[in-house]
């Protein structure tokens, strides 16, 4: 998808959000060093994932837009389609 990109705002949100994933991810091995048990670990690691994904969503959204504003990307709509897909 070479003419869809994300503008300032929404890089900026797509970095936080997985700044946030990292930061999680470092809680859950800082936990898991400590032997921490599952049931404190596990909603960390909920919450790290749920940062991924809705910076997935908000990248595919970026796509979808920009496809919807050039209507003539049909190869690049096809492949947000599938990615989009992929997630179910």
């Amino acid at each position: 998808m070479s003419t869809v990109h994300l503008d300032s705002a929404e890089r900026r949100a797509v970095r936080n959000r997985l700044s946030r994933a990292r930061g999680q991810l470092d809680a859950v091995i800082r936990q898991l060093d400590d032997d921490q048990a599952c049931l404190d670990v596990l909603p960390q690691m909920i919450a790290a994932n749920r940062a991924v994904d809705r910076a997935t969503y908000a990248m595919i959204l970026a796509a979808m837009q920009a496809c919807a504003n050039h209507p003539g990307a049909h190869t690049e709509s096809e492949q947000i389609k599938k990615i989009f897909l992929s997630l179910a």
